[in-house]
């Protein structure tokens, strides 16, 4: 005798499966007519998905990015926390591959895709804030977290602080980033991760032992 679903399993594939269909939506919405441009009722209506419920399960259209966004992040921790435990043997080769471990996936580098991250959307949504203050809390800490390890290992300079340190290599990632973001595709992505690995290594200089 085959076993009869209970109704709370039945409902949680449902409301999956409707969640599965608002990120697909979107993610081709993103891509298509670009994040500012994307309604969430247009959404809403390639999903098949309610609006009410696609606020009750997302809250704003930014909280369906923030959602889209959320596995790509995973992957960068672990590629991050992979570079912590097994740094290369010098500094500036360490952060340089830091940096790299901390790059968009392929498909994320579109415009059309990243205009959520500009400042104004932040501004104006909850959920994309909290994602630009989760980036910053996750990749200040993996630089914290390296430069510890360095220094633990004798090879940083006893004066230099280790906060304000990945306070610095932070904020040269961001401004890269927007600035990728703001030039609206007359910066090249690659040209702007040689802009930013070169300036990284010029501001690590001096801080080895």
């Amino acid at each position: 005798m085959s076993e009869v679903e209970a109704p709370e399993s039945r409902k949680a594939k449902s409301q999956q499966k409707r969640r599965d269909a608002v990120l697909s939506a979107a993610d081709r919405l993103f891509r298509s007519a670009g994040y500012d441009a994307a309604r969430i009722e247009d959404i809403a209506e390639q999903s098949g998905v309610s609006l009410g419920t696609i606020y009750n399960y997302f809250g704003s259209k930014g909280g369906i990015m923030e959602a889209l966004i959320a596995p790509m992040t995973t992957r960068m921790q672990a590629r991050g926390d992979a570079i912590i435990a097994n740094p290369p043997a010098r500094l500036a080769d360490a952060v340089s591959a830091l940096f790299e471990a901390f790059r968009f996936d392929d498909d994320w580098k579109s415009l059309q895709m990243l205009q959520a991250f500009d400042t104004g959307n932040s501004a104006r949504d909850a959920h994309v804030a909290r994602v630009h203050e989760d980036y910053e809390r996750f990749i200040t800490d993996a630089f914290r977290r390296l430069l510890a390890g360095f220094a633990a290992r004798g090879k940083l300079r006893h004066e230099l602080d280790i906060d304000d340190a990945a306070f610095i290599l932070y904020r040269v990632m961001l401004m890269h980033f927007f600035s990728y973001v703001q030039a609206r595709g007359a910066l090249p992505y690659e040209a702007m991760m040689v802009d930013m690995q070169r300036r990284l290594r010029a501001v690590v200089i001096g801080w080895e032992a």
